[in-house]
């Protein structure tokens, strides 16, 4: 147990390095473009945003259990966009473990609460309901940070009226040399 313990303390030692040499290097660009950035005046609420974020925390909850601001928290996230995925590739492996962790203490919940039917305990919902509750939440934040399929979003292109244009003038270019090609060949 112990070698997990400091393979999770290892992986949450490289998400803050990895988030902190981000912040630096954000900071830095933002400061030769002569930008105001959450970067520069407050590098500790981007690193808790880009934490929160890297283990599956929702945009939502955020705004609601920390008292986050939404656009400062989609402003974080565009900034380090390019960054997010790997911070959601450690962020995962940290929101397992608290997944397997509640998931361990709801076994060790039922069977106290098994122990105590037999011996004569009538269960009430409450008895179960707030673990169910923490471990679906686990598991929800372990599932967005590891791409679940409802996180997946699909990316279209936009093709202009120009790009239409071009096409379909290639295209003729294309059946004109084609006939030529016929003509040359009769």
């Amino acid at each position: 147990m112990e070698n997990t313990d400091e393979y999770y303390e290892e992986i949450q030692k490289d998400l803050e390095a990895g988030i902190q040499a981000a912040i630096i290097q954000i900071r830095d660009k933002k400061a030769l473009e002569h930008c105001r950035s959450l970067s520069r005046l407050d590098p500790q609420k981007v690193a808790k945003i880009l934490h929160l974020a890297s283990i599956g925390v929702s945009q939502t909850s955020m705004v609601k259990k920390h008292n986050l601001n939404r656009s400062t928290i989609l402003s974080v996230l565009t900034d380090y966009a390019d960054y997010l995925g790997q911070f959601k590739q450690l962020g995962g492996k940290l929101a397992a473990k608290s997944y397997l962790n509640l998931e361990s203490l709801e076994e060790d919940i039922v069977d106290a609460l098994r122990r105590r039917v037999d011996a004569g305990y009538v269960p009430e919902f409450r008895d179960l309901k707030e673990i169910s509750i923490a471990k679906s939440n686990s598991q929800r934040q372990a599932m967005t940070t590891r791409g679940e399929a409802s996180q997946i979003t699909e990316e279209r292109k936009v093709y202009t009226q120009e790009d239409y244009e071009d096409t379909l003038k290639a295209a003729k270019d294309r059946l004109k040399k084609i006939k030529e090609a016929e003509v040359q060949d009769v």
